[in-house]
């Protein structure tokens, strides 16, 4: 099969400003290098990106509908009893293309603290004196927070935005606080020190902020997960069509302007395709469904929905 025949669609679930946003331009650009054919960029923000996942599940499975989606699916596979798809049966994995770190960053006009730990000890002194910025509930942004508030035993507000583009240029404006965000979007305010960096998920500190401690140094252990993001299609896709589409993504993962564009924003190609990255979604599905029931967060997403 000769894909794409003529331009595709690539339905993005958050709002033009914030990760998944720029990821999706990234690829955009890149397959428009590698297929000679445009990817249109098709915004379906709300619901902490499952508007976004529930269109592109109900899309039309003629190789031309594409959907960008991240690990906050696999967490609200858990935390939503009343959704309209299903990540596992309505979305057919195609490819892994990104891993990200997220980064805790605050407004260092709202918060003074000059390191990870000043700022824990600052938060637990004074509790809901802070507001934290999510991209909306069920978020990455928001499970991530929600982790780090319960090791730590902090208390603070939340404000769940509509994506991480809006709940970001709030932070820069001082109207919230902090946020846990991913590097791709929060970095160039790092480096200009509109933001301050304080803390980076994982086990490794990131090369790009390599004075930035991770959680594991910090002893925050279970903020132990990455961002990662990859390509769906609807579940109705043939194997012959799905094959063709892994086909080009992987010609893309060599694409050397990608690569830089990557690399210049702490993001390496995720190189999972077909049947070994729907492994890894299984896999990362069952992951969050035991720390979601572990910690309650089911009863928080309930409550929390009950009062947006």
């Amino acid at each position: 099969m000769d894909w794409p025949s003529q331009s595709a669609n690539l339905i993005v679930p958050f709002p033009a400003g914030g990760p998944s946003a720029i990821l999706a331009k990234q690829v955009a650009l890149a397959f428009e290098r590698t297929t000679k054919k445009t990817l249109r960029l098709q915004y379906q923000g709300g619901a902490g990106g499952l508007q976004g996942a529930s269109f592109a599940a109900k899309a039309q499975a003629n190789g031309q509908n594409i959907f960008i989606g991240g690990s906050h699916l696999a967490v609200a596979r858990t935390l939503i009893a009343d959704e309209d798809f299903d990540l596992i049966e309505d979305l057919r994995p195609l490819a892994l293309v990104a891993v990200v770190p997220q980064v805790v960053v605050i407004n260092p006009e709202r918060i003074r603290a000059r390191t990870a730990m000043e700022w824990l000890t600052d938060l637990s002194r004074k509790p809901m004196r802070y507001r934290m910025a999510t991209a909306g509930i069920g978020s990455s942004s928001h499970i991530s927070a929600e982790i780090l508030r319960h090791q730590e035993s902090l208390r603070f507000d939340y404000v769940h935005f509509r994506g991480a583009g809006p709940a970001l240029q709030d932070l820069l404006a001082g109207s919230v606080d902090m946020m846990v965000d991913g590097l791709i979007s929060c970095l160039p305010h790092v480096r200009s020190g509109r933001l301050k960096a304080l803390m980076v998920t994982g086990s490794q500190r990131v090369e790009l902020l390599p004075d930035v401690p991770c959680a594991l140094e910090m002893g925050v252990h279970a903020l132990d997960s990455v961002t990662w993001y990859g390509l769906f299609a609807p579940s109705q896709l043939t194997d012959t069509q799905a094959h063709a589409m892994q086909e080009v993504f992987l010609q893309m993962g060599s694409d050397t302007i990608l690569q830089k564009s990557l690399a210049a924003m702490g993001i390496r190609w995720g190189d999972l395709y077909g049947e070994a990255f729907a492994a890894m979604v299984r896999q990362e599905t069952l992951h969050w469904a035991q720390r979601v029931k572990s910690m309650g967060f089911k009863q928080l997403w309930l409550k929390n929905t009950e009062e947006s």
